[in-house]
């Protein structure tokens, strides 16, 4: 059974060897005939071998920077704003995120108001990904800024990014239904400098991607966004952890159309949701120590309202667009530099 399963990558970005952002089938294909771990149940055998090890060395995680998110907790003194800057997002019921924390996040800045108006994550040096709407928010051009933390001061962290190109997916069309197939790719100018606090977050295959969504344990939800619906915005990056809901349950509790593309996230009766203002954002969870990407912060209907539930994209069925905009957007820019027009 096992001998004629589809061989998957898993992409991750590697700081390190910035070049090698996917797993080749051969690679892929000799992690899958190494030892099987103990326990290896259905889950497990979604995995391409050692993800941990052979994906990523750096692992997406924060193990370099423990110390300091140890000695920020111990001495951290929230900093909330008073007044809203404009309608736009935060995350409800959360809790502020240590510098560093969630090194994939990143902010969609408007020009030229400096206006945080969405979220992201990074996926490479180059690629963010976010929700396709929030392009259509965006009335002009924006940059992506990287290590944000506190968005009233400057803590010498932060880096903008301008955008070459962005790619909505082509069957979103906001006409028809601004949030189905709410997910667009970010092509950056120049490519960013990782570090300890600026990471990727890794993406993974349809049935792997689905598998970990549906794993009892929470997926992590971040933002800037309003603290209640129609509230104020945070200064700080706000977190919040929130289980998986059946799709049965989803949709039942909407008044609005679930398709197959998004799913829910949350609590009945628990005051914590998204926000306006944390769309684009990520709903990851991790795998033994190494963050994956779930799904995007898209839409909900008011927030953390009881019986309804944040709404998001569901990045598992997207895995190969993604990958095929990655690829042709590198050989494409390849051939223009290669070919210069005479």
């Amino acid at each position: 059974k096992s001998g004629n399963k589809k061989i998957h990558s898993v992409y991750c970005v590697l700081y390190l060897a910035p070049n090698n952002v996917l797993l080749s089938e051969k690679t892929a294909d000799s992690f899958l005939k190494r030892h099987k771990r103990e326990n290896t149940g259905r889950f497990e055998e979604f995995l391409p071998g050692n993800l941990e090890r052979e994906c990523i060395e750096e692992k997406c995680n924060l193990e370099e920077s423990l110390s300091d998110l140890l000695l920020w907790e111990s001495n951290h003194s929230e900093n909330i704003s008073l007044e809203p800057q404009t309608p736009f997002k935060r995350i409800v019921g959360g809790r502020s995120a240590a510098p560093g924390e969630i090194p994939w996040q990143v902010g969609l800045i408007a020009k030229p108001s400096g206006q945080l108006f969405c979220g992201g994550s990074i996926l490479s040096e180059r690629w963010v990904i976010t929700a396709a709407h929030c392009l259509k928010e965006a009335s002009g051009s924006f940059s992506v800024r990287v290590g944000e933390h506190n968005t009233q001061i400057t803590e010498g962290r932060e880096q903008d990014y301008e955008v070459l190109e962005k790619h909505a997916h082509p069957r979103y069309n906001a006409t028809l239904n601004t949030y189905n197939h709410d997910i667009a790719l970010l092509y950056l100018k120049d490519p960013i400098s990782f570090s300890a606090m600026v990471r990727p977050i890794c993406i993974g295959p349809m049935a792997f991607i689905e598998a970990l969504m549906k794993q009892p344990s929470p997926a992590t939800v971040s933002g800037w966004g309003r603290t209640r619906f129609l509230g104020f915005t945070s200064n700080i990056l706000q977190k919040i952890e929130v289980p998986f809901i059946d799709q049965t349950e989803c949709k039942k509790s909407s008044n609005e159309r679930i398709t197959p593309v998004m799913f829910c996230a949350g609590f009945y009766n628990v005051a914590k949701d998204a926000c306006q203002g944390d769309s684009g954002g990520p709903h990851a969870k991790s795998y033994r120590d190494t963050w994956f990407l779930t799904g995007i912060v898209s839409w909900g209907e008011e927030c953390a309202k009881e019986g309804k539930y944040g709404v998001y994209t569901r990045v598992s069925v997207y895995y190969s667009w993604i990958k095929y905009v990655m690829s042709v957007t590198k050989r494409r820019l390849a051939s223009d530099v290669e070919y210069p027009d005479s």
